[in-house]
């Protein structure tokens, strides 16, 4: 099986905007959570006692009780905390004591209070078999226990109330001789199963939504990177070309062609592998975005003096993945401003970064020499006393001043 993907700070800019309100989840857990079935007890209590019910502490203990327990678990989910089973068991707990406190044991002797207490108890059980995606059977019977209890609520708190003031188990059996009554057992049973199937339809298409989110998340990173995922996903919309100021680096393979014309297309594949992933995982969380194309990387960093280092550790991975091969890595770093964002037509885009500065960096990489870097502006480096050449670049009237640094081998996780 593949190791799963770990999240990183796109998975968690996707996830926050695919997050439900709080008052959807409240809403959720109030008409479709165990609090349903207490929202089902109030209904019977206000039909029951009719005006009388205002009297009794009994329904404000409930309505309080369901309330409050909807709203805890939304709040728990949407601040991203589990609801354990026992959390939906905490309502009727409180109610269940506070009732004994006002009626006493004969609490549990009434119907409509037993009815309440079975109900959630299997609505609770079933939901916490739900839970356990890596046992299919369990989750499917917990599936069936907790609509069960859904479907049947209803039909269970009518029997209640119909059976008022009767011998209840005796009337229970009888209750569905009546031709009506049979009818609303069939009905509540094809309700059952309507919700079974419903619930399995809907945990179906999640988790093929959720493979298919994942690959679009897979592909945007590929296509555009990570980091103008995300800033895309924060203004809602691509971002129009702008100059800002950047880092650009190049990263080139010495005697690529020659070597791969001896090498079978599945060796040349298997090596550019290793020398991209050595060389953009060097870079670590600086990167804004890389392209990768035959045996060159662009990697595009902040404008910032630790570019060079970003650059220099970028380009011992990529002489350690190499060199194995008899193969020799070059590179060129320029720091300046470039016109970044998306090129294109309204239905195909790309997202490139262009300029003097894009060019001039190509240009030092293409005359550094194995395992060198040439990099500039000096002013811009920080990194005084470094030895330093003139490059004369295609394109260019007057030479590039550029400092000069020779790469050094040090043993993997030490700079």
């Amino acid at each position: 099986m593949q190791a799963s993907r770990p999240t990183d700070s796109l998975d968690q800019q996707v996830n926050a905007r695919l997050r439900d309100s709080w008052q959807g989840m409240f809403l959720t857990e109030l008409f479709q959570g165990v609090s349903q079935l207490a929202f089902l007890l109030l209904l019977l209590e206000a039909i029951w006692d009719g005006v009388a019910m205002f009297a009794k502490p009994d329904v404000y203990v409930l309505f309080v009780m369901t309330m409050g327990q909807s709203a805890w678990l939304a709040q728990r989910q949407f601040t991203g905390q589990d609801n354990f089973w026992w959390t939906r068991l905490v309502g009727l707990v409180c109610y269940a004591a506070v009732e004994m406190l006002i009626e006493g044991p004969a609490f549990f002797g009434k119907p409509r209070h037993v009815t309440f207490v079975v109900l959630t108890l299997c609505f609770v059980v079933g939901r916490s078999l739900e839970m356990r995606p890596g046992r299919p059977g369990l989750a499917l019977l917990g599936t069936v226990l907790s609509r069960t209890a859904q479907g049947l609520g209803p039909l269970f708190f009518y029997i209640a109330l119909d059976l008022r003031d009767q011998d209840w188990l005796a009337g229970f059996f009888n209750f569905f001789n009546d031709a009506p009554h049979a009818f609303l057992l069939a009905l509540s049973i094809t309700q059952v199963g309507a919700l079974i199937v419903l619930t399995l339809v809907a945990r179906r298409q999640r988790s093929l939504i959720d493979a298919l989110l994942e690959q679009f998340k897979t592909l945007s990173r590929w296509g555009f990177g990570a980091n103008v995922v995300e800033k895309v996903l924060r203004d809602s919309q691509t971002q129009a070309a702008s100059r800002v100021d950047r880092a650009i680096g190049f990263i080139d393979v010495r005697g690529f062609t020659a070597w791969s014309e001896n090498h079978t297309p599945e060796q040349v594949i298997d090596m550019l592998n290793h020398f991209y992933a050595a060389t953009l995982a060097a870079c670590g969380p600086e990167l804004i975005k890389s392209k990768m194309s035959g045996d060159e990387v662009l990697l595009v960093l902040p404008a910032e003096a630790k570019a060079l280092l970003t650059l220099q550790n970028a380009l011992q991975a990529a002489v350690r993945a190499v060199s194995p091969l008899q193969l020799s890595v070059g590179a060129g770093l320029w720091i300046g401003p470039v016109v970044e964002g998306f090129f294109g037509t309204p239905s195909n885009q790309i997202h490139d970064v262009i300029g003097d500065t894009v060019n001039t960096a190509k240009r030092l990489c293409d005359h550094a020499q194995g395992e060198q870097l040439l990099a500039g502006p000096l002013n811009r480096l920080g990194a005084p006393g470094v030895a330093q050449t003139l490059v004369q670049a295609k394109g260019k009237h007057q030479p590039i001043t550029a400092a000069c640094f020779q790469v050094t081998l040090t043993p993997p996780g030490k700079s």
